[in-house]
């Protein structure tokens, strides 16, 4: 498959240092995919209308390039103050004069709230998918859905972590996964369940995986990486089919079930009694969390719901939950 990112070129202005902050981006370990690639090109042809020679950028051309547009929402014309920003930033460490443009203007965009699966939505999710018959066009569809929720739900990960796996990746016999394709180029070792584990044993053999391969844990029709776009298509259906959600609404992400395992893993190391100072960093590093501060803001819990984690941590993290507005991705 052609590589979409070379069908980025930037021939703007700023189109020499636009490939340079790609690559700056990228070596502080961001994955700069193709939305970023295209926010960047838009901005880098917006300011072809301008005569510029030497790289420069005026207050007035970044409030040209940051004004609001029509009846666009407030998270677009976020999403532009804040490229155009760090972009200078960028362009003044390499020796140009850009104007930055002030963080305390851009607007601040309301976070969502992640959907917390209660452990019986969990169970009718999964006596759906456990119920899936074999189809001509997929002749493992019924038993990589099944193998691949638990994965999410049990082990947090996030769904491009899951679909990268490989099968030597997958250590059956001692239950741990080694996660190389995780956010911010990191690797961690995940450790299964009993259960889970030997979960995945049986889907091995029903699937005929040569464990000591290179290919992949939830493999294609062509053998190649299970594409994740069906994934979201699927749980949508699987949700419906649960009485979870119905047609119309936006409905929980597949996102939702590192969230889920999230809460649910906290919860219940507070209910075995843990010190909640020494369980935050241990479900920080198990979620490949750069550090601790990453986790507060991912477990956006409330007082009423689960009122015994806040409780438990006020003593340390006062206000930190029912303030928090940043969800990791």
């Amino acid at each position: 498959m052609k590589d979409k990112e070379k069908q980025f070129i930037f021939n703007g202005p700023y189109g020499d240092s636009c490939y340079l902050y790609v690559d700056y981006k990228r070596s502080l370990g961001y994955k700069f995919g193709e939305s970023s690639l295209y926010s960047l090109r838009y901005m880098d042809d917006f300011f072809k209308k301008y005569s510029i020679g030497i790289p420069f950028l005026t207050k007035e051309m970044a409030e040209d390039y940051t004004a609001r547009r029509g009846n666009e929402s407030a998270k677009t014309q976020h999403t532009r103050m804040s490229l155009i920003r760090q972009f200078a930033i960028f362009m003044n460490n390499t020796g140009y004069v850009f104007f930055v443009h002030p963080k305390e203007l851009i607007p601040i965009v309301k976070k969502f709230t992640p959907y917390i699966f209660t452990r019986d939505e969990i169970n009718r999710i999964l006596k759906v998918v456990d119920n899936l018959a074999a189809t001509p066009w997929s002749v493992h569809y019924h038993l990589i859905y099944p193998m691949l929720f638990r994965m999410l739900y049990c082990c947090g990960l996030r769904i491009n972590e899951a679909l990268c796996l490989k099968n030597s990746d997958v250590d059956v016999e001692n239950g741990i996964l080694t996660v190389t394709k995780a956010k911010l180029n990191t690797s961690r070792l995940v450790p299964m369940s009993k259960s889970l584990t030997d979960y995945c044993k049986i889907y091995v053999i029903k699937m005929g995986l040569d464990m000591n391969s290179t290919g992949y844990f939830y493999p294609s029709r062509d053998r190649g990486k299970y594409n994740r776009n069906p994934v979201y298509v699927k749980l949508k259906q699987f949700m419906k089919e649960a009485n979870i959600f119905t047609d119309g609404s936006v409905g929980p992400r597949v996102h939702d079930l590192r969230h889920t395992f999230s809460v649910h893993a906290l919860e219940k190391m507070v209910a075995d009694g843990q010190d909640i100072y020494c369980a935050l960093p241990v479900l920080s590093t198990y979620l490949g969390h750069r550090g601790i501060e990453s986790t507060e803001g991912y477990l956006r819990l409330t007082q009423e719901a689960y009122a015994g984690i806040i409780n438990s941590m006020s003593p340390l993290y006062e206000s930190v939950f029912p303030e928090v507005t940043f969800v990791e991705e």
